[in-house]
């Protein structure tokens, strides 16, 4: 999770939707499916024998899709050079461009120099377009066995899960040469298009994914540079979980290989002493 100033002097290559296939095979192993007989600190002790369901389906992209989800998020790097004459001039402008800023994905702080992505605009601009895959994906999970709520969104979160990890760039260049300020996050349309994405993409794609087919409710918690999910989900025994208006979330750790309920320790230690933060996601 970033906050981007801005204006930074950073020089990206475009990306266009050409370079995106309509058809992606993916193969993924479902980490949750494992039988986990104790854990170990971060060490989890695996049954003899016990091995993790391995899924499969086929998700198709549609490129025009994909360059629309991309071009509506992100605000020219002009935008962000504002000029003025008094504190007034300023106070208006900057009124101006965090409005036109949200519209586009993109949140701005009281100040007028840090920009972060607005997490809700982006699931929710997100949600139509990503429905048919949520639904490939729970159909794939079902014919491998699973019906508990919990099992489906095993399987959607291993799905994300096994998406490469690389951060996204700050900005990119849309086909004019102009530099759009993204603060470092993508779309989840291009998320799954790259197939890759940190915590922040991988949280917003599983967020679009789940909240398409209406599975589970979901917040994001933040700590320090880093982002989980949480569920609306009753805990097991051995999850991690943080209450939140009332009810209890349990964690999942997106950016790598985790079973639902269960955070690095070091990770898990900070949300103990309370430093974390949470974002609903409507």
């Amino acid at each position: 999770m970033r906050l981007i100033k801005y204006i930074l002097p950073t020089l990206l290559l475009a990306t266009t939707a050409s370079a995106f296939l309509q058809r992606q095979k993916i193969q993924w192993c479902d980490i949750n499916t494992r039988e986990v007989t104790r854990w170990d600190g971060d060490t989890a002790i695996i049954a003899h024998g016990s091995r993790m369901t391995e899924l499969q389906c086929n998700i198709f992209l549609d490129p025009n899709k994909v360059a629309r989800a991309i071009d509506s998020f992100g605000i020219p790097e002009s935008w962000t050079q504002i000029s003025y004459r008094t504190d007034d001039e300023l106070k208006k402008q900057r009124t101006e461009l965090r409005i036109k800023s949200k519209n586009h994905g993109i949140e701005m702080n009281l100040e007028g120099n840090l920009f972060s992505v607005d997490y809700n605009w982006v699931v929710k601009k997100s949600i139509d377009d990503l429905r048919d895959i949520a639904n490939q994906i729970r159909s794939t999970a079902r014919r491998e066995g699973y019906r508990s709520r919990r099992n489906i969104i095993g399987a959607i979160a291993s799905f994300v899960q096994e998406l490469k990890y690389q951060l996204p760039p700050e900005y990119r260049i849309n086909d004019e040469g102009e530099k759009i300020l993204t603060a470092g996050a993508t779309m989840p349309l291009e998320t799954l298009a790259n197939q890759r994405g940190d915590c922040d993409t991988k949280s917003l794609l599983f967020a679009g994914l789940v909240r398409s087919i209406s599975l589970v409710d979901v917040i994001f918690v933040a700590i320090e540079d880093h982002l989980f999910a949480g569920i609306r989900l009753d805990p097991l025994p051995d999850d991690h979980y943080i209450p939140h208006e009332g009810r209890d979330w349990v964690l999942i750790e997106l950016s790598d290989s985790w079973p639902i309920g269960h955070i690095p320790s070091n990770h898990r230690n900070i949300i103990r002493s309370g430093k974390y933060r949470v974002i609903d996601i409507d």
